[in-house]
């Protein structure tokens, strides 16, 4: 099951709209989805609860607990006693708070693993032209862990409607520190996800922060040398190490990934006015993180590389990319 996504009985636990994921697996479903429906589409209605971690004798573990997937009874983590579950429904209620609010609508939801991570990806109806005909969408990520290493989390993340791209990183490996809301699982979980459903009015407002950054990077130049330049400070040249075979190999990819970054310099569906410019660079970024290094030579998608442009290490490249681009814009 190389895609990670939950299944049970044979079903994958993941709803969608719009175009068949990858994997193809999945709930198609029509029309605008409420986060509670797009939970129940998906399978997601079971709860998470809490047992006692036991010695072979069974004795109970002080001060620990497992996280058990209550209509599997598997457990699905480890949890001090000061953990309290999330749950899914939960999680679907944050972002009804902004489709309320705002009219967002969720079209994708799904898990992973045993259910360990779940998310969905809720569409804020806020679109806005960097430049005439080159428009984006902003999307708000919601994700939260049930195998006590993660809280639940929201992020803003802007896409080019012309490829698909996501601009900006979604969740890195420590959620807490990049999400725009971020819930801890603690006794008082509930009261913050009150709080967390009121963050959210701000990624609305951080849209246009976001629109006033776009713009900027478009109207800055870049001509090939400074492109260069800002490849590599993206793209750091590797170091040599003791042995040269690894060192060549790193090397060779190294050059073969700011080539193709170069290539792409003319982001995918670019209108006048894009390309020469940092936007430009940017998007070549984000267009070969998201587009050209999840594949494989067999032309399958790896479900590890796109596990890292999601919340791993690339994730972070592509934070990494944004701001160098924004320092270029000064």
């Amino acid at each position: 099951m190389t895609h990670q996504i939950s299944e049970v009985n044979g079903r994958a636990e993941i709803a969608y709209t719009g175009k068949t994921p990858w994997h193809g697996l999945g709930v198609k479903v029509d029309g605008l989805q409420s986060a509670t429906d797009m939970i129940r589409h998906a399978g997601l209605e079971w709860t998470v609860a809490l047992q006692s971690v036991c010695r072979q004798d069974g004795r109970a573990v002080e001060g620990y607990r497992f996280t058990v997937r209550e209509d599997l009874s598997i457990v699905l983590g480890v949890v001090t006693d000061q953990y309290e579950p999330i749950q899914n429904t939960q999680a679907a209620e944050m972002i009804d708070a902004l489709v309320t609010e705002g009219g967002a609508h969720v079209e994708v939801a799904g898990a992973l693993g045993a259910g360990e991570r779940c998310w969905m990806l809720a569409r804020i109806p806020a679109d806005f032209e960097v430049v005439s005909g080159d428009e984006v969408k902003p999307y708000v990520l919601l994700a939260w862990g049930h195998d006590g290493k993660h809280g639940i989390a929201a992020k803003l993340t802007p896409i080019r409607v012309v490829c698909n791209n996501t601009l900006t990183a979604a969740l890195g490996g420590r959620w807490s520190k990049t999400a725009d809301v971020y819930v801890r699982h603690n006794r008082n979980a509930s009261i913050r996800i009150e709080e967390a459903q009121r963050a959210l009015g701000l990624i609305r407002r951080k849209v246009d922060q976001t629109k006033e950054a776009y713009t900027a990077l478009a109207a800055t130049p870049l001509d090939p040398a400074g492109a260069v330049g800002y490849f590599g400070r993206v793209f750091p040249r590797p170091a040599a190490e003791s042995s040269d075979l690894s060192f060549e190999a790193k090397l060779a990819r190294w050059g073969s990934t700011s080539r193709n970054c170069s290539s792409c310099l003319k982001p995918a569906g670019a209108t006048t006015g894009v390309s020469g410019t940092a936007w430009a660079g940017y998007n070549a970024v984000t267009q070969w993180t998201d587009h050209t290094y999840p594949m494989l030579q067999s032309g399958k998608v790896s479900a590890t590389r796109t596990q890292s442009v999601l919340f791993g290490s690339y994730a972070d490249l592509k934070r990494r990319a944004l701001t160098e681009a924004l320092a270029l814009a000064g």
